[in-house]
């Protein structure tokens, strides 16, 4: 197959025409790497090979850009990275994002669970869950939470002072609010005695399993 043409497209990218292929798209750095010009004959191996280096340079770059603006776990960037390159380019990046240095599941985990027991105020199982939705293995998701060494009750209260201080007493209101810790991710038991201890009255709060 010979390159017919080569027509510069949007951002860093070449556009190249063969004589007997559909046009490909490769990255300008990668390309201007190699000896190839308009009239250059290339077989599959050597199109296949240059394909390959462009999608990995590409990756690589992107995935610096997007470690400047925030972390990422490692599944996470991955599935990022697929949305504009094949398997293989996205796997090599993020395990050279990871030789650098760049990106630490066990770090990204604690720093994360920190923000949602923190800030978030959830109960450790949802932060636990949290974080295994972003990619973080359930191992390492549930050491992240426990090294805060958080009471689900302490957190609950926590949430009750930040969000229903002025809750009426009466049963009605307070099983509003007990529906509210419940799809919050708090079980029965601690929504009870959160509660219970927040008010601090002198007949305990029931509440429906």
């Amino acid at each position: 197959m010979v390159i017919t043409g080569i027509k510069k497209k949007r951002g860093r990218l070449l556009q190249l025409e063969f004589d007997s292929l559909p046009s490909v798209a490769v990255d300008i750095r990668t390309f201007e790497e190699t000896p190839y010009q308009v009239g250059s004959s290339l077989n599959e191996k050597q199109l296949d090979e240059l394909v390959r280096l462009s999608n990995q340079r590409r990756s690589m770059e992107k995935a610096l850009y997007l470690l400047s603006f925030r972390d990422y776990s490692r599944r996470e960037l991955e599935q990022k990275l697929l949305r504009e390159t094949d398997s293989a380019a996205a796997a090599a990046a993020v395990d050279r994002m990871e030789e650098l240095g760049l990106i630490n599941d066990g770090e990204y985990a604690k720093k994360r669970a920190g923000y949602l027991l923190n800030q978030k105020l959830y109960p450790s199982r949802r932060a636990v869950e949290e974080l295994c939705a972003l990619g973080i293995d359930r191992e390492t998701s549930v050491e992240a939470v426990d090294s805060f060494e958080r009471d689900d009750v302490s957190q609950a209260l926590a949430l009750l002072n930040k969000k229903y201080y002025n809750m009426g007493t009466d049963n009605d209101s307070l099983r509003k609010v007990a529906a509210s810790l419940s799809r919050f991710g708090f079980d029965s038991d601690t929504i009870r005695r959160a509660i219970n201890e927040f008010k601090s009255t002198e007949q305990d709060f029931e509440l429906d399993d």
